[in-house]
């Protein structure tokens, strides 16, 4: 093609390009509306107005980093991407310092008693190796995890929304059936608490060396797969 007619094409498909709208007037709404139920609840109920706006900054957080858990694990194998990945051993490197802080104060002037460790000590067996690999495919399948899902619904992506009902759903009937699932699976499975066989301390130190491992092993992944491209 001629390169003035290769100009004339680029200055038409320019002109059919539609401008952006500005959306400084629904930011302002968004705003006062959140002020507004902020405002609102203070009064009535101090930890729900806090919530409130930590909800609506985690998601503020989430729409601008892409955090997603399922781009986590799917970005490595597909495109190579580890940033997502890192991210989450960083924040499960965070977490274990905080929870080794509030279960030592815990452990130290309380009896060993699963049901009370801050932190949810659960029992491990085949129904977690299952469950886990069926939400997994449910994720990829529905292209996020719950908070993927609301920060999209956000974002205006409709489809999102047959998600949420489908999330909603399974919620239910998980919620209806586990006495069954505990009765008859998860009530025999064992509890699995390092701490119990080696010492606190080294249990926390053990599984911060592990994450980072795992971190140096994600970014050395990543640069052999570009380098290999």
């Amino acid at each position: 093609m001629p390169s003035n007619e290769m100009a004339k094409l680029i200055e038409s498909r320019k002109r059919q390009v539609k401008k952006k709208k500005k959306q400084t007037l629904y930011g302002i709404l968004v705003i006062i509306f959140t002020l507004i139920i902020f405002f609102y609840l203070l009064p009535n109920n101090k930890n729900n107005a806090v919530c409130w706006i930590i909800g609506i900054g985690f998601g503020i957080v989430l729409r601008y980093s892409r955090f997603c858990f399922t781009a986590a694990f799917r970005d490595p194998i597909l495109i190579g991407d580890t940033r997502l990945i890192r991210g989450v051993i960083l924040a499960l490197i965070i977490s274990t310092v905080g929870f080794a802080v509030i279960q030592a104060g815990y452990l130290d002037s309380n009896d060993f008693n699963y049901n009370f460790i801050p932190g949810e000590v659960s029992a491990v067996g085949i129904h977690v190796a299952i469950g886990a690999f069926m939400f997994g495919i449910g994720m990829v399948i529905a292209g996020g995890c719950a908070s993927g899902v609301l920060m999209r619904i956000g974002e205006g992506h409709m489809l999102q929304i047959v998600v949420l009902v489908g999330f909603l759903i399974g919620t239910i009937l998980g919620a209806k059936d586990y006495s069954f699932w505990y009765e008859h699976i998860i009530h025999s499975a064992k509890i699995i608490y390092f701490s119990e066989y080696l010492n606190f301390k080294l249990v926390v130190v053990l599984q911060i060396i592990v994450l980072i491992i795992l971190y140096r092993f994600a970014i050395y992944y990543e640069n052999r797969r570009f380098k290999d491209i």
